[in-house]
């Protein structure tokens, strides 16, 4: 396993990211048996060239992933590739549909400066009226359309509807233009009937079933920036990981 550069940013985003990167390669590329136990974060740090802050780091955001689980008092192991294959890395709609072998796609509709609502601002815990970038998209998978997605981010900064075309990734595009790394997602999912928007953009009948994704992303440092509120069609399916809490007891 190759040291990585270290350009200062033992604590920064930017290299725990890619000491995770290089961990998954080495997992994914079967380097490691199932289950099998992962070398201490001590001796992970001498061969990365990372501190042992930044190798833990890396280590959690591999355990939300679910490519690795930790036990504790003895370390962590590598996940079954059934289990890292059923794991739903907040990535997004592309990964997910990239990782079953579909080809994921996007029309975009709206990028647009606008007003927090008092309900937007009070989810990602800004002044209301703050402005926010709302983008709404059609997904589509293997040239279908499947769902919309709407929206809302507090963001350092703008960006227009070419930038994101070119980008591909919503996620993505936020990343290398702000720095802003989406971690972890508290997501809500019901079912409600389609209204004349969605039949329209869908292609479905006014009062179809509508499954109704609700999520708030955070960034690394668990700020909310986005809420998204997404519509898929009956048919679309995906899937996820659910952690256990600690408090859990049944």
């Amino acid at each position: 396993m190759n040291r990585l550069a270290d350009n200062g940013e033992n604590d920064g985003e930017a290299l725990y990211r890619r000491v995770a990167a290089r961990l998954r390669q080495e997992i994914e590329s079967g380097a490691f048996e199932a289950n099998s136990m992962l070398a201490s974060e001590r001796d992970l740090s001498l061969k990365l060239g990372a501190s042992r802050e930044t190798v833990r780091k890396a280590l959690r955001l591999l355990d939300r992933e679910g490519a690795v689980y930790s036990e504790q008092g003895r370390g962590t192991f590598v996940a079954p590739p059934a289990v890292r294959a059923m794991a739903r890395v907040l990535d997004g709609f592309s990964s997910d549909a990239k990782r079953r072998g579909d080809k994921p796609g996007q029309i975009i509709l709206t990028v647009e400066v606008v007003p927090a609502s008092i309900a937007i601002s009070g989810v990602l815990e800004i002044e209301p009226r703050r402005p926010v970038t709302r983008v709404k998209r059609i997904r589509t998978l293997n040239g279908q359309h499947i769902g919309t997605q709407e929206s809302f981010l507090a963001l350092p900064g703008q960006f227009s509807a070419g930038d994101l075309q070119a980008a591909g990734s919503l996620y993505g595009l936020i990343a290398d233009r702000f720095s802003i790394f989406a971690t972890e997602g508290l997501e809500s999912v019901g079912s409600v009937a389609a209204n004349a928007d969605d039949a329209a953009l869908l292609s479905i009948p006014i009062g179809a079933p509508v499954l109704l994704c609700e999520r708030v992303t955070l960034s690394g440092r668990r700020q909310p920036f986005e809420y998204c509120e997404m519509r898929y069609i009956s048919s679309y399916r995906y899937t996820a990981r659910i952690n256990r809490s600690e408090q859990a007891r049944s």
